[in-house]
């Protein structure tokens, strides 16, 4: 994965995000075609097409540890309509009544910033008891490909978890979002957790299963057909997770030392999303 987070102070501290993040990501190796999934899994006659139309409702506030007003999206959409293109092109990372790193933000297909928690609508394309599925699904379906190339040189887009299985196209963001809310639906403790791989700004997910902490590379072309193939979270090298975010909550790092773990003491829950 290439690129990295590009840091920019906006605005009071107190009010305005302190920083943007620039995530970028380089697409992996495919390796040969392997048999797709059974017939049973596959989307019913023209369901390609319901992407095309639906809009994913993401109204919401953050109501944030600490402050006894909620961050709404209106105000996050207004300051971020105030800045320039090239400041409003990146995903924010906000502070609100003098707590830092609230909460992140990010444009999605419909050229506004929503909350992330926001894009894991509660999807799943189909029910499934095996929970290598999803991953496995997303390897044969999904092509890895930078948001600039996709959206006529846009830095970054990010798609909902519904438009990123319908959408044959998208980066790191969108492969981690449509795993971890599908994960999510089928009962596993998933997030979407924001960082860096090997210093290039990444996302991927963490899967919470029988108090162990698994990492799901999600832009991973490899058909692994088995959970027990998947690494712990803690014997993986390589990335650096800052944020991490599910449905409903925002955890930030106590400090900036690197860690392995995405539970205990290292982890501050900063806010939570309401949809509206």
């Amino acid at each position: 994965m290439r690129g990295w987070l590009l840091l920019a102070t906006l605005g009071a501290a107190l009010l305005l995000p302190d920083l943007v993040l620039r995530l970028r990501s380089g697409a992996a190796a495919t390796p040969p075609v392997t048999p797709g999934l059974s017939e049973a899994h596959r989307l019913a006659p023209g369901a390609e097409a319901q992407a095309d139309d639906h809009r994913d409702r993401q109204n919401g506030v953050v109501r944030v540890q600490g402050t006894s007003k909620p961050l709404t999206e209106a105000y996050v959409q207004r300051a971020v309509a105030a800045r320039s293109a090239a400041q409003s092109a990146y995903m924010s990372v906000w502070n609100w009544q003098g707590i830092r790193e609230a909460t992140i933000s990010a444009r999605g297909l419909d050229s506004q910033h929503h909350f992330a928690n926001s894009y894991l609508v509660g999807f799943k394309p189909f029910t499934t008891r095996e929970l290598w599925v999803p991953l496995y699904t997303l390897a044969i379906r999904k092509k890895y490909e930078y948001d600039a190339l996709q959206y006529g040189g846009l830095a970054d887009v990010w798609q909902t978890s519904r438009q990123s299985f319908y959408q044959k196209r998208g980066d790191c963001e969108d492969h981690a979002l449509l795993l971890a809310d599908w994960l999510i639906e089928v009962g596993v403790d998933a997030r979407v957790a924001v960082g860096t791989y090997k210093g290039s700004g990444h996302a991927w997910v963490v899967a919470i299963v029988d108090d162990r902490e698994y990492l799901l590379e999600a832009t991973s072309k490899r058909r692994i057909a088995s959970w027990q193939a998947l690494p712990l979270a803690g014997l993986v090298d390589g990335y650096d997770v800052e944020f991490q975010f599910n449905r409903h909550y925002f955890w930030a790092k106590k400090d900036t030392r690197p860690t392995r773990k995405y539970r205990g003491n290292q982890w501050i829950r900063k806010s939570q999303f309401i949809h509206s």
